[in-house]
């Protein structure tokens, strides 16, 4: 469908997807280039903007209208479950064709779209649909998101495989700190043996600084060489 747009997954709920997502677009914004987020589906959300939204807008510098954040997340649940239960929650159900429909038209506003996904990729959208079925049938350039330290490899790898199955085109990896202390000798290896069995490029590596000019300064390199890769694929 649209050639404009990067999907990003993780391999598991709370990987640091939102994260990478914001400074991604922080970074477009510093290079100049106009670029536009949506959540296909938040869950876990209150009263106003889905938080993951609120980040990432803030981000982009894109100021939220009603009309446009209907659109940047098209559905939205309260209860933190994945989507198919959530929605059930609330007796609803999420219909494959307002994403797509709602896909289409953003992507058409921007030079490109970020699309966040949704925990990992075989999260059932609804019982009968997989988050990497309807993948399938967008076909969006994917990037994954994957923790650095222990772990990663059988997560990273499964999901790899779940993207190549479904012909699902993969951009590459980034891994991504969470708050404790890695084990530099575990990180180095993960990021050698993913690219040598899953036969995938990994970008670099997120870590959490407190200081964020720093943190933005740190994403620099991820960012050029992701931004490079998408305009030779």
């Amino acid at each position: 469908m649209a050639n404009n747009t990067l999907f990003v997954t993780g391999t598991d709920t709370s990987v640091g997807k939102t994260y990478f997502c914001a400074r991604l677009l922080e970074f477009f914004k510093l290079k100049g280039i106009q670029a536009g987020y949506q959540k296909w589906i938040a869950t876990g959300t209150n009263a106003g903007l889905p938080e993951d939204l609120a980040i990432c807008l803030q981000a982009a510098a894109i100021a939220p209208t009603p009309e446009l954040v209907a659109q940047q997340v098209p559905y939205s649940f309260s209860y933190p479950a994945a989507p198919h239960l959530a929605a059930e929650m609330e007796n609803r159900s999420v219909d494959p064709e307002v994403i797509i429909e709602n896909y289409k038209s953003l992507a058409s506003r921007y030079e490109w779209l970020i699309i966040e996904g949704v925990g990992g990729v075989m999260v059932p959208v609804r019982r009968d649909l997989l988050l990497a079925d309807l993948l399938a049938q967008v076909q969006p350039r994917t990037l994954i998101v994957a923790r650095s330290g222990l772990g990663t490899i059988n997560h990273t790898l499964l999901t790899l495989e779940a993207l190549r199955r479904r012909q699902v085109p993969v951009l590459g990896v980034v891994f991504s700190d969470p708050e404790a202390q890695e084990d530099e000798r575990v990180v180095q290896d993960n990021q050698q043996i993913i690219e040598e069995i899953g036969l995938v490029r990994v970008f670099g590596r997120l870590r959490r600084q407190q200081n964020e000019a720093e943190a933005g300064s740190a994403f620099i390199p991820v960012g050029q060489a992701i931004l490079e890769q998408l305009r030779h694929t």
